[in-house]
């Protein structure tokens, strides 16, 4: 009887075990590579931005679109993590 449940303990163990490290990989690969996207586009944006006059920069700051450019990049990045977090469903 012992060894019974030791048997489906072991099985429980070993699919969980599994599911998690599936889990693990998937969501490392898909950080890095909605990691390397966003930085992509982060930089494009510095780019566009540095070859701007000091004056039209000043205003930028001060009327926060950096920051807006922020929370769209910020956006973005949750609604990829929600995404990525519903392609993870086990069945």
């Amino acid at each position: 009887m012992i060894n019974i449940f030791r048997l489906f303990g072991a099985a429980v163990a070993t699919n969980f075990v599994a599911r998690i490290l599936v889990a693990l990989g998937v969501s490392f690969v898909s950080y890095t590579g909605f990691s390397t996207i966003l930085n992509s586009a982060a930089n494009q944006l510095r780019s566009l931005f540095g070859g701007m006059p000091s004056d039209i920069i000043a205003y930028i700051g001060l009327s926060d679109i950096d920051l807006a450019i922020n929370m769209v990049l910020s956006a973005y990045t949750a609604k990829l993590a929600m995404v990525a977090m519903k392609t993870l469903r086990f069945e």
